[in-house]
């Protein structure tokens, strides 16, 4: 048996909710003929009649009875499916609210977040620079970029890369403190629960804090105006010709980058596309963020 065509079942259940061929043909904006012509390909195909045909109309045979339900499922099967497309392409528009750290906004996301506008333009996208992890789940964010190796437990992801960490100066900096001359001091990050950072404690003990900073772009632009020795995302300072990653002991384990969002927005139209979208932007990414030294 060859494979039934769905628009015949179509023709076929308009006959039998309407009850004629002609309120059948009317309701679905065709002919007569066309109505008729379509379930006979659908009886053809099962090679079974469905319809008693008489002078004085068309009547149901036991046979189409029998298949009326599984008609029926049909239908709402493919009506579920319109609805569904019909959804989405209506969700394909509206507010879109995405966190991530300032770097990563700044340096990471920018251009990915510039190609998906001009894909989806009806898509509005908030961007909230946050050093804090905003709460997923009261819906303070949709989508969240954040580094961090045990993600919160009411939320779902994708881990994209390991980020990998090391100690940067630029050349002056360095040249400075191996030859003794100048004040050359650390950078550090304040929200890290500890006065001194593990690598400044391990490997320069004697060398003073002159910056702390909750912001890692902000210890990122310390280090690159030579403002000190600071801890940075390997990726950064690689990519930049003017540091120089600087020999050090307890440096920051590696953190994961992931890309979470809610688990009650996860099949939002809106909201996968844009997952999909940027994990497809990221990926040719993933070795600059895991390397350890200058690629």
């Amino acid at each position: 048996m060859q494979a039934m065509d769905w628009s015949d079942v179509h023709y076929c259940l308009a006959v039998i909710q309407e009850g004629s061929v002609t309120a059948a043909a009317k309701k679905l904006g065709v002919n007569h003929t066309t109505v008729s012509r379509r379930i006979s390909a659908l009886e053809k195909t099962l090679h079974a009649s469905l319809f008693d045909r008489s002078t004085s109309g068309w009547s149901v045979t036991p046979v189409g009875e029998s298949i009326l339900p599984n008609l029926e499922q049909m239908q709402e099967a493919a009506s579920a499916i319109e609805r569904s497309v019909h959804a989405d392409r209506k969700d394909l528009s509206g507010t879109l609210r995405i966190t991530a750290l300032d770097v990563c906004i700044q340096r990471i996301l920018l251009p990915g977040l510039k190609a998906f506008g001009e894909k989806y333009p009806s898509i509005h996208v908030e961007l909230l620079a946050s050093e804090e992890a905003l709460d997923l789940s009261v819906h303070a964010a949709d989508i969240a970029f954040r580094t961090t190796n045990n993600p919160p437990p009411n939320v779902v992801g994708k881990k994209i890369a390991n980020f990998n960490y090391g100690v940067y100066a630029t050349k002056s900096a360095w040249e400075d403190y191996m030859a003794g001359r100048g004040d050359v001091g650390a950078i550090s990050w304040m929200l890290d629960g500890k006065a001194i950072p593990e690598w400044l404690r391990q490997s320069y003990p004697d060398m003073p804090i002159r910056y702390r900073s909750n912001s890692l772009n902000v210890i990122y632009d310390l280090v690159r105006q030579g403002s000190g020795f600071g801890e940075i995302p390997c990726s950064l300072g690689n990519s930049d010709p003017d540091l120089v990653k600087i020999p050090a002991q307890g440096v920051m384990e590696p953190m994961g980058f992931w890309l979470l969002t809610n688990l009650d927005l996860r099949t939002t139209a809106r909201i996968r596309i844009f997952r999909d979208f940027m994990l497809d932007y990221l990926q040719p990414l993933v070795e600059r963020f895991e390397s350890q030294s200058a690629l």
